[in-house]
Formats: structure tokens, C-alpha cells, sequence
């Protein structure tokens, strides 16, 4: 998903960042907080008061709705109003074990006495406090959108600066490529000329077609043309510039066409004898090599 500037401009999310939120209620307050990280897939870790798994399905699905990749945790706190403390009951149960195990000691080994009310306090798990029964379904997706929409905007703001590092090295890029666009021709004509020169010096002696020779400098030359490898990634950096500003999660696509860059880049490099060109083309694999890094936080 993404996320957007005060002037509508979209922005990549981060899958990483951190949420807080508290919410007031009568009956006591509701505090969660969320913290998302790089994952592969969408993974889900939801901590709730116990009384509440009920609900834990729907909350899973409102999640899915703001996230679609990365690891994310989030835990809710639910504290009782001081009209709400809750107060302790008798556990009915665990006193009627105690009695009957009084009559088992009186029987089997002849113990004299009683079980009396001030003795009883004095045992273990006669007092039991009830669970919450306050949180409703209402407050915890009350609780839940406040705190999707506070680590959503987290996640744009880290998002924002992710989009603005990637365009930054994309713009060295593509000045690194308009530079070998503009020198290749000349490249490849220099060394056309050479491997005439060459080719002519070495067969002086002999009868050979020129124009087959020059009809075999001319296939050679074109397998050193490096015009196609540069519009295919020009064409990888304008689809590049598009993604980010896709209304989808992008991460994935923006790793695969880093991919494709490389792609590119490394047949040019082969393809190349120019020292000024193979300078031009390691530093477009440094900043692809950034990018690469970087895309791996982004949705």
C-alpha cells in the first residue's frame, strides 16, 4: 500500500516501524503498541488480554487490510478503572477439595481436628479474581484502527525517505549512462578503424576479398553494440520511477527490476573495452548495489 505527502505526491512504505496509542474508556483504558520489520511474507503475532481471543480472526484481518508484507508484532493492554478493580470470589471448588482431603487425613491416619474459616484463609487458591470482561469487540477495533493508522503513517514517513534515497541513485545512474551513451559511438568507431588497420596490416601478403573482410568487421561491431543494452535500461529506470509511485506494495517488483538492471549493466560491461566506459559502468553497479540494499525495506 501506499502512502501519500500533504500534496498528494504517493510514497512507498517502509515495512519496518513503530506505533503507540492509548484509548480512554469508562470502564478503564486500552493500550497497544505495534512494531513492524522486514519479512519476506506477512507475519501476524497478536497479543491480547486472555477474556479477548475470541476476537483475534477479525483483528488478523484488519491488519491484513493496512499491511501486506513484513513481520509484524502488536500487543493490547487492558487496565481497570479504580471503580472497576476487580474484587475477589471464593473458589467454591478448590475449598470442597480441601475438605474432602481433611476427612482422607481424619480416616487414614486418625488426625484429630477442623477445618474452620480462619484456618481457610491461610490455604492456597481459595480467592480467585475474574478475568476482564469489560474489553469489547467495539474497543479492541476502536484500539486496533487507531493503532494501524499511527504505524501507517510510521511506515509512510520512512517510506518517504526510502523513495527519495532510491531516486537519488537512480539519478546517478542514469547521468553514468547518458555518459556512455555519448561515448560508445565514438568508442566503437575507434576501435573499428583499429581492426581494419590490423586486419589490412596482416594480409599485405595475400589475396583476400576486402569486401568479405569488411563485411566481417562490420558483424563483429555490431556484437559490441551496446544501443539496445542502453535503451532496455533506460527502460528499467523509467519503470523503476513508475513503481514507486504505484498504488500496490511494491517491493517485490522493484527487487525484480533491480535484477533486470543488472542485467543490463553487466552485458555492457562484457561488451566494452573503453577504460571510460568500464568506469561508468562500476559506478552504475555500486548505486544498484545500494538500491538493492534499500528495496529490501520497502512494502
Amino acid at each position: 500500500m501506499e502512502g501519500t505527502t500533504e500534496e498528494g505526491v504517493k510514497m512507498p512504505k517502509s515495512m519496518t516501524g513503530f506505533a503507540r496509542v492509548e484509548k480512554e474508556y469508562g470502564e478503564g483504558k486500552l493500550s497497544g503498541e505495534a512494531r513492524a520489520l522486514n519479512s519476506r511474507y506477512l507475519e501476524i503475532s497478536i497479543k491480547l488480554p486472555r477474556i479477548d481471543y475470541f476476537y483475534e480472526q477479525k483483528l488478523r484481518e484488519l491488519v491484513k487490510k493496512h499491511i501486506k508484507r513484513g513481520k509484524v508484532d502488536i500487543s493490547v493492554k487492558w487496565e481497570k478503572s479504580s471503580e472497576q478493580i476487580n474484587i475477589p470470589k471464593i473458589n467454591e471448588g478448590t475449598i470442597k477439595q480441601y475438605t474432602e482431603m481433611v476427612k482422607t487425613l481424619k480416616k487414614c491416619c486418625g488426625l484429630k481436628g477442623h477445618l474452620t474459616v480462619d484456618n481457610i484463609f491461610t490455604l492456597k487458591d481459595i480467592f480467585v479474581y475474574e478475568e476482564n470482561n469489560n474489553v469489547t469487540e467495539e474497543k479492541l477495533i476502536d484500539c486496533f484502527g487507531a493503532l494501524m493508522v499511527d504505524l501507517n503513517n510510521e511506515r509512510a514517513k520512512e517510506g518517504q525517505v526510502i523513495k527519495k534515497d532510491l531516486l537519488s541513485k537512480i539519478e546517478i545512474i542514469s547521468s553514468n549512462l547518458s555518459e556512455i551513451e555519448a561515448r560508445w559511438p565514438d568508442t566503437i568507431k575507434t576501435h573499428e578503424e583499429k581492426l581494419k588497420e590490423k586486419i589490412m596490416e596482416a594480409t599485405k601478403t595475400i589475396t583476400i576479398d576486402e569486401t568479405r573482410i569488411l563485411q566481417e568487421i562490420a558483424i563483429y561491431m555490431e556484437r559490441l553494440d551496446l544501443s539496445e543494452e542502453i535503451v532496455r535500461l533506460k527502460g528499467h529506470i523509467d519503470n523503476f520511477k513508475t513503481t514507486l509511485n504505484s498504488d500496490e506494495p511494491i517491493g517485490r517488483k522493484l527487487d525484480f527490476i533491480i535484477q533486470e538492471m543488472v542485467r543490463e549493466t553487466n552485458t555492457i560491461g562484457s561488451k566494452s573495452n573503453d577504460l571510460y566506459i568500464n568506469e561508468r559502468v562500476i559506478q552504475i553497479k555500486v548505486e544498484i548495489e545500494k538500491m538493492r540494499e534499500q528495496v529490501q525495506n520497502a512494502e
